[in-house]
């Protein structure tokens, strides 16, 4: 880590933000200004690498990004993310047949992945999955939900038969719980069909402790390797197992037991430093990525995102966030003027959507 005594190296003292354990990749073709970052000291199965992109950046800082602004932004980042797939993992070696696309519905199509492959030329098969909680799920993902989660849709008519296969599979992953499901129903349809999990590429928000999951369970399940590509950073996990911060104090820990819990991601210094005139500490970056959705397809037919319910909460988590980070040694006017004007932002967003609906 570089250390001028700037307020990033502060911060990243301070939340223990793991900026050293990035390095530069070079990925041709990314919009300008992007980078991607190799994630070290992985075990040998399991590569990881940070897309930093100005589009990526501005989802994760701005929940009042909704609706059409959300879907540019999440292609423009998926972009970035299908050259970097594409040049850093095997999947140029793989025949379309041989190539499966697991969309996890309802949320995980919103990231354009499979748009942005198919710009580039890329051939696959696609299969359906909507794995949910039995219970409501915004913000609490806590242990006591573990078997709380059943397949309500899934379509795998397109899974090969006798194929070594490499899948995709974009998705936010907080605790993994969803993804884990997701993928052992997978495994038994490809076992079914006499077909091999070969290598698995997860694109997304995803967490640290999302990517040991993940990690954990394409293993058991026989995929020889697994390839992670996290938008913006390897994020922290909260106490509610959902919110997905860069790094701040933990608001649902503190809501619950009173006291200040400091929590730190992964990323390069460099992205860091783009982050921080813009990032509120302890926002969950993903936010309720189905809600921020205009319509959502739900394997039957399409719905509304709730995108007044998404913006309604994320005033209420960052006025919470502001409370018991004022005061606080590391708090700073950068801070204070970030959340003053995505506060601002929010309140005209939903007054926009409230006066929509008259």
């Amino acid at each position: 880590m570089r250390s001028d005594g700037s307020l990033a190296d502060k911060l990243i003292e301070i939340f223990n933000v793991k900026v050293d354990s990035t390095e530069d990749v070079r990925v041709e073709g990314l919009s300008p200004g992007s980078r991607v970052y190799r994630v070290k000291g992985l075990p040998r199965s399991c590569e990881a690498y940070i897309i930093d992109c100005e589009a990526g950046r501005e989802i994760a800082c701005h929940p009042h990004i909704v609706g059409e602004r959300l879907e540019e932004l999440a292609l423009a980042c998926a972009r970035d993310a299908a050259k970097a797939i594409t040049q850093l993992t095997r999947l140029r070696e793989y025949r379309a047949d041989a190539i499966v696309f697991e969309h996890v519905l309802r949320a995980a199509p919103g990231y354009r992945l499979h748009e942005a492959l198919r710009e580039i030329g890329l051939g696959f098969r696609e299969v359906w999955i909507r794995p949910r909680y039995v219970i409501p799920s915004y913000r609490a993902h806590h242990a006591a939900d573990e078997r709380r989660i059943e397949i309500v849709y899934e379509d795998f008519s397109e899974l090969p038969r006798r194929e070594l296969l490499i899948v995709l599979k974009p998705d936010t992953e907080a605790s993994g719980r969803t993804g884990r499901a997701s993928l052992e129903r997978l495994a038994e349809v490809a076992e079914e069909r006499n077909s091999a999990l070969e290598e698995l590429i997860v694109y997304g928000f995803i967490s640290i402790d999302g990517l040991r999951m993940i990690h954990e369970t394409a293993s058991r399940l026989g995929f020889r390797r697994t390839y992670f590509f996290a938008i913006g950073n390897l994020t922290a996990l909260c106490y509610n197992l959902y919110d997905m911060p860069l790094y701040g104090p933990d608001e649902s820990y503190y809501s619950e037991r009173g006291e200040l819990k400091l929590l730190g991601g992964i990323t390069s210094y460099e992205a860091f430093n783009r982050y921080l005139p813009e990032y509120i500490p302890g926002a969950d970056q993903p936010g309720d990525w189905s809600a921020r959705q205009t319509t959502l397809y739900t394997g039957y037919d399409y719905e509304p995102g709730d995108i007044e319910k998404h913006l309604t909460n994320s005033i209420a988590l960052i006025e919470k966030l502001w409370r018991i980070s004022r005061g606080q040694e590391w708090f700073t006017e950068i801070h204070e003027r970030a959340i003053e004007r995505e506060l601002e932002n929010l309140r005209a967003v939903l007054t926009h959507y409230r006066g929509e609906k008259k």
